[in-house]
C-alpha cells in the first residue's frame, strides 16, 4: 500500500522508575508467558532484524513524532531497542520498556555497542505502565500492539503517562477492512507465532486512540517487506508447520494474494503486510 497522508477512516498515581523492574501487570498470565516465552527464545533474531532495524514505517513515526531536543520520550514494548535508539540522537531522554527480560537484554547490548548515553531501559508491562502521570513528552509503540491482549487498556495507559498536549505514536502493520481477509491474515499470524493476539484494521485502531482520550492529528499509511522464510525462522516455527503455511500463501485466492502482494518464486514467497502509523495528540 502506498504512503498516504491524513487522517484515514474516522467512524469506520505509579513510581516514576526507570530501572530493570517488573511493574504490576493486568494482562492475563497465560498471556505473557506466552510473550515472554516467544520473545525470550527469539531475542536474537530481532537483533538482526531488517524489519525492526529499519523501515519506512519508522521514518514515518520519527517524522510525525517531531521529536525535540527537550523532548523525554518513551517507547513502549521497545523490544531489542531499535525505535527507542532512533528517537535518542533527537531528545532529551529515551525510556525503553518491554516485558521480556531476553529483548531488554539485547537492547542493553546494542546501547552499549552504540555508546548511547540519553538511553535507559527496564522491564514493564504496556497495560501497566511503572511511571507517573504526564511523565512523557512523547509516547511509541512500533510492531508491538499486535502481541497485547487488550489493546484499549494499553492505549490508555500511554494517554495517561503522556503529558496534556504530547504525543503518543502507533505503529503497527495493520489487518484489511475486508473481515475475511483480516481473519485469513491473523490466521497465519498466529500460526507462525502463538503468542499473536490480532492484526487490527485502520478504521478500528483509529476509534481505539480516540476512545483512549486522543485526538487523531495525522496517519500515515505504508507497507511491510517480507521473505516468508525470514519471517517464520524469526519466529521459530517449526519445519512441518512452516511447510504446512507455505502451502497455505502458494494456494492463497486471488483476493488474497494482490491484498497481500503474495508473489511465488525468486528463491522464496515474497509478501507484504500494510502498516500505519497513527499521531495521537493529548488535550
Amino acid at each position: 500500500m502506498l504512503r498516504q497522508g491524513g487522517v484515514l477512516g474516522r467512524r469506520r498515581g505509579r513510581r516514576d522508575r526507570v530501572d530493570d523492574t517488573h511493574a504490576g501487570g493486568r494482562m492475563s498470565e497465560d498471556a505473557k508467558r506466552a510473550v515472554r516465552s516467544q520473545f525470550g527464545r527469539q531475542a536474537s533474531w530481532y537483533t538482526v532484524s531488517r524489519v525492526h532495524r529499519q523501515s519506512s514505517g519508522l521514518a514515518e513515526l520519527l517524522r510525525l513524532a517531531s521529536p525535540a531536543p527537550t523532548d523525554r520520550v518513551l517507547d513502549v514494548a521497545t523490544g531489542t531497542g531499535f525505535t527507542a535508539l532512533a528517537l535518542a540522537p533527537r531528545c532529551r531522554e529515551v525510556v525503553g520498556v518491554d516485558l521480556t527480560p531476553g529483548m531488554v537484554s539485547e537492547a542493553h547490548a546494542l546501547r552499549e555497542a552504540r555508546g548511547v548515553t540519553n538511553l535507559r531501559f527496564c522491564l514493564g508491562d504496556a497495560e501497566a505502565l511503572p511511571f507517573r502521570d504526564g511523565s512523557f513528552d512523547i509516547v511509541t509503540c512500533r510492531h508491538a500492539s499486535h502481541h497485547f491482549p487488550y489493546l484499549p487498556l494499553a492505549l490508555a495507559e500511554m494517554t495517561r503517562v503522556v503529558r496534556p498536549g504530547g504525543r503518543v505514536l502507533l505503529d503497527d502493520t495493520c489487518a484489511p477492512e475486508d473481515p475475511g481477509l483480516a481473519a485469513l491474515m491473523n490466521e497465519w499470524e498466529r500460526r507462525r507465532d502463538p503468542s499473536h493476539v490480532a492484526d487490527h484494521p485502520p478504521s478500528l485502531l483509529i476509534h481505539m486512540l480516540e476512545r483512549a482520550g486522543l485526538r487523531v492529528a495525522d496517519t500515515a499509511l505504508t507497507s511491510v517487506p517480507l521473505e516468508f522464510g525470514d519471517w517464520t525462522r524469526r519466529s521459530g516455527v517449526p519445519e512441518a508447520e512452516a511447510a504446512a503455511l507455505r502451502e497455505s500463501f502458494v494456494r492463497a485466492s486471488p483476493d488474497a494474494a494482490a491484498a497481500f502482494g503474495i508473489r511465488v518464486g525468486e528463491g522464496d514467497i515474497h509478501f507484504s503486510w500494510d502498516e500505519i502509523v497513527i499521531l495521537g495528540i493529548k488535550p
